[in-house]
């Protein structure tokens, strides 16, 4: 499965105002002030790689906690 994401002339921006950092499985969560969750792989050697970009309103996300 390969996800694929669109958008128009410019990347939507992506300022992290929270984070969340998995213990169970390497991952790291972001959320930002335009509302986007943002989940990011986190390789052995640090590398980070983004995985998927979640979206769907406008609220500043301030908080991440597992459930």
């Amino acid at each position: 499965v390969l996800p694929i994401v669109l958008w128009g002339r410019r990347a939507p921006t992506h300022c992290i105002s929270t984070l969340l950092l998995m213990e169970d499985v390497p991952m790291i969560v972001t959320g930002c002030h335009d509302g986007q969750i943002c989940l990011w792989d986190l390789s052995g050697d640090l590398e980070i790689n983004p995985r998927a970009l979640l979206f769907g309103h406008t609220a500043s996300i301030t908080c991440l906690s597992k459930a």
